[in-house]
C-alpha cells in the first residue's frame, strides 16, 4: 500500500464475500482498514483473506467519519509507543471504538440473521448492549410477546475494541453538531478485487 498522509486518511468498514477449501457456500468476514480511498485497501484484503483468493470480492462499505456523536480522528503512531491500558474496567469513563456483531434467529428462515457495526462505549458491557438497543428491531418485535425467549436468541457473537490498525491509532472527539450516523453502506454490490 503506498505511504498515505494523516490529512488524507479515513476508516473504512468492508464486508468481503469469498470462498474457501471445503466450504459449500459463500462465505464473508468484516474488516476495517484505513485508506484514502477503498481502492487503497484491496491490497491489504487479498493478503488477509482467509480463503481461496479466486473470486474475492467487497459486498459493502463504508467510509466512517463518525460514530454515536463522536468524530473519529486517525493518528499516525508508527514512530511511538503504545501504553497498555486496562479497558474492561468497569469504573472506566473513557469512550472507545468498539465493533460489535449481534446474532438472532427468526422462526421463518434457517439461517442466523446478523447486523454488525461500529458504537462508541466505555466498556465491552456497554458496548454489546448499546448494539442490541440499535440492531436486530425485527427480531424483537417479532418475539415480543415472549422476552425471556427473546434473551437467548438475541446475543452478542462478536465485540472487539479498535483502537490501532496498521500504525495508525483511532482518536474520538465529541462532536454535538454531528448528524445521526446510520448503519448504511456507502456502497454495496459485487466488486471483485481478485486481481485487480
Amino acid at each position: 500500500m503506498k505511504k498515505i498522509q494523516e490529512k488524507e486518511i479515513f476508516l473504512f468498514l468492508v464486508v468481503l464475500g469469498g470462498t474457501a477449501k471445503k466450504a459449500n457456500v459463500e462465505l464473508h468476514d468484516v474488516r476495517w482498514v484505513i485508506g484514502s480511498k477503498i481502492e487503497d485497501t484491496y491490497e491489504v484484503f487479498r493478503k488477509d483473506w482467509f480463503g481461496t483468493l479466486k473470486g474475492l470480492h467487497i459486498d459493502s462499505y463504508k467510509k466512517i467519519n463518525y460514530v454515536d456523536g463522536y468524530k473519529i480522528n486517525l493518528k499516525n503512531v508508527n514512530n511511538k509507543k503504545l501504553k497498555s491500558q486496562k479497558l474492561l474496567n468497569k469504573n472506566s469513563t473513557k469512550k472507545y471504538l468498539w465493533f460489535v456483531n449481534i446474532g438472532g434467529y427468526i422462526q421463518s428462515s434457517m439461517q442466523e440473521k446478523h447486523e454488525f457495526g461500529l458504537v462508541v462505549a466505555s466498556t465491552k458491557l456497554e458496548a454489546k448492549n448499546i448494539a442490541k438497543s440499535k440492531w436486530l428491531i425485527d427480531c424483537k418485535k417479532k418475539h415480543e410477546d415472549d422476552i425471556a425467549f427473546l434473551k437467548t436468541l438475541i446475543h452478542c457473537d462478536d465485540c472487539q475494541l479498535i483502537k490501532n490498525i496498521g500504525g495508525w491509532e483511532i482518536e474520538l472527539t465529541p462532536e454535538n453538531n454531528l448528524e445521526q450516523d446510520n448503519n448504511y453502506p456507502d456502497w454495496y454490490g459485487y466488486k471483485r478485487i481478485d486481481n485487480v
